[in-house]
């Protein structure tokens, strides 16, 4: 069962979230296998300051992923003011260690919740939605449904690459299910790929 996970910081933990973060990578490296996508989610005027960390990962039932949040170092050490954590639906034919950049961009991760009616997008707009996103294949790492326990649909989120924010942002605007009126409340942020591989000692962009 595939779950999203995003931890959202406490003001002023930049220091401490430096000094676990060898122990944060140690940790997920133990659910390699199971992740979908990583990262940390950024300031969106300093790309230094980490706001927040992003894990979705594939785990066996609810219990797993409960012990997956709050045993990460970050969460057990009391860094995070909240943690959302939501059912998650890939609704792309790969992860984003698969995606193949096509140059250097900066990353978006775009978060939309669903109108407060929690209508799931009819079969028409799913067909429109799923051309749409074949269009900007190129640019997006991953994207898929937020769910509730249940399985009632709860909106979507995007990993996204352009070459500037403005394009995002026309992405996001021109997107069929923010055009049907499907999303009550979206949010934007600056976003990488985590892991050692992709940043340095203090968890920022090199």
């Amino acid at each position: 069962m595939q779950y999203f996970a995003w931890g959202i910081n406490k003001p002023g933990v930049k220091e401490k979230r430096t000094a676990l973060i060898r122990a944060h990578w140690d940790f997920i490296a133990q659910y390699d296998d199971d992740l979908i996508a990583r990262g940390p989610v950024m300031d969106a005027n300093n790309q230094s300051e980490v706001i927040g960390s992003i894990h979705i990962v594939d785990l066996p039932d609810a219990g797993a992923v409960e012990t997956f949040v709050h045993d990460e170092p970050f969460a057990d050490a009391g860094l995070f003011r909240e943690i959302i954590v939501k059912r998650f639906r890939l609704e792309l034919n790969r992860t984003q260690f698969s995606f193949q950049s096509t140059g250097d961009y900066p990353r978006f991760f775009i978060y939309c919740t669903a109108s407060i009616d929690k209508i799931a997008p009819d079969d028409a707009l799913t067909k429109a939605h799923q051309a749409y996103m074949s269009e900007f294949d190129q640019h997006v790492i991953c994207h898929g449904a937020l769910l509730g326990r249940r399985g009632d649909w709860q909106g979507k989120v995007f990993f996204v690459e352009f070459s500037d924010e403005r394009k995002a942002r026309e992405f996001l605007e021109n997107e069929p299910l923010n055009l049907g009126g499907l999303y009550d409340n979206t949010k934007f942020h600056r976003w990488t790929m985590g892991g050692p591989e992709n940043l340095n000692s203090i968890g920022a962009l090199d």
